[in-house]
């Protein structure tokens, strides 16, 4: 059995068996390869990755020279939107043999294609993901994910964990809202999925033969078949996206606006957003810092739910601005909390109805994607240990 990479770098003492567990956590929630959160997180050096990415796919890796320096004839041996295609980047040509740098030495089907249209035997370096498309930018302009620009590598982490031991937990504070509903802070305790009433028939099945007393009880029950659909849709997402995609679908079928941003260190990054059910093109791009007044600040710091009007700031200005549309009377903000910290948060106005009766719904929507998210967590585990 090939080992995995986590724990070729902790059996070397590279990193401990409880930052392997948290990173593997991170990056179900955030996306991209182990080695990158592991950089991010400031685990382990780039160049330590390397190495051991080299030495568990048996083949050498390219170094940060060799990546960064490249003539622009070099760079013609592939055409570019092979390039952007399969994310490889040429390093040279020996004779009939082309060297390139690539995040995935062992996906046979890429190296193939790149072989067939090239004309030449590629043979695969090893890189890590974040140098890799460090490259790509300055080569060839394919413009990087903003969670790869501010991203610091080695150690720093630890040093700053050494330096300030972290506080007590404190009793989060709410955060200010125009209306607070008296419901729990945090919603953990879920309802099971609804099982069959009186009439022992499923909601579809009671719609189609007329079996309902009224219209309220007919709205409820298509509701909760809604409910049952997205909840079991949510257990079986098969990545982080699938789990955005699904809340933002839901919700905005009810909602004008509704979005999902990712929380990492001081910056709230736009994820996925729809505006009157159309997806919001370049969401992604979008970054809040939390240390300027924003809405999202509020809800960052409180750790819980915010429903009110957004203040004349800068930071919430760059929001709407972003979600397409004029300033709501009222939003409704929730996070999304794991690991005891907010690592999304999201947010919704508009709609027919008050915000205000939908807190308690949409928080236990929340707290089924976080549970859809531990899901993801174990079988990481079970696949990446």
């Amino acid at each position: 059995m090939t080992i995995k990479l986590g724990e070729m770098l902790v059996k070397a003492g590279k990193i401990t068996p409880a930052e392997l567990d948290e990173t593997l956590k991170s990056q179900v929630i955030f996306g991209g390869r182990i080695g990158t959160n592991l950089i991010e997180m400031g685990y382990i050096e780039e160049k330590d990755l390397a190495h051991f990415l080299s030495m568990k796919l048996g083949v050498p890796y390219a170094s940060s020279d060799q990546l960064m320096a490249l003539s622009p004839q070099v760079l013609k041996l592939i055409p570019e939107e092979v390039v952007k295609k399969y994310k490889v980047i040429p390093l040279g040509l020996d004779k009939k043999k082309l060297v390139v740098a690539m995040a995935d030495p062992s996906d046979f089907a890429s190296i193939e294609e790149i072989s067939f249209i090239t004309g030449f035997i590629v043979m695969p370096l090893v890189s890590p993901e974040l140098r890799l498309i460090l490259a790509l930018e300055k080569h060839y302009d394919i413009k990087r994910e903003t969670r790869y620009i501010s991203v610091t590598s080695g150690g720093r982490r630890r040093a700053r964990e050494a330096e300030s031991a972290e506080p007590p937990p404190r009793e989060p504070k709410k955060a200010k809202a125009a209306f607070t509903p008296s419901v729990e802070e945090e919603v953990i305790e879920l309802p099971l999925l609804s099982e069959l009433d009186d009439y022992g028939l499923e909601p579809a099945e009671e719609l189609m033969q007329g079996n309902l007393p009224n219209a309220a009880a007919r709205e409820e029950t298509i509701r909760q078949y809604t409910i049952d659909t997205f909840s079991m849709q949510l257990a079986e997402a098969k990545d982080r996206d699938a789990i955005a995609n699904l809340i933002v679908n839901y919700t905005g079928q009810e909602f004008d606006r509704v979005a999902l941003f990712l929380v990492r260190r001081n910056v709230a990054g736009g994820w996925t957003a729809l505006s009157r059910k159309k997806v919001v093109a370049g969401f992604e791009e979008l970054q809040i810092p939390l240390d300027a007044p924003s809405v999202l600040k509020m809800v960052a710091d409180g750790k819980s739910f915010y429903l009110g009007p957004l203040t004349d700031t800068p930071a919430n200005t760059k929001i709407l601005t972003a979600l397409e549309g004029g300033k709501p009377a009222c939003a409704l903000l929730i996070p999304l909390l794991m690991m005891g910290r907010v690592v999304a948060i999201f947010y919704v106005d508009g709609g027919a109805g008050d915000l205000g009766d939908r807190v308690v719904d949409m928080q236990k929507l929340i707290g089924k994607a976080a549970m859809a998210f531990e899901i993801l967590i174990l079988k990481n585990k079970i696949l990446m240990t």
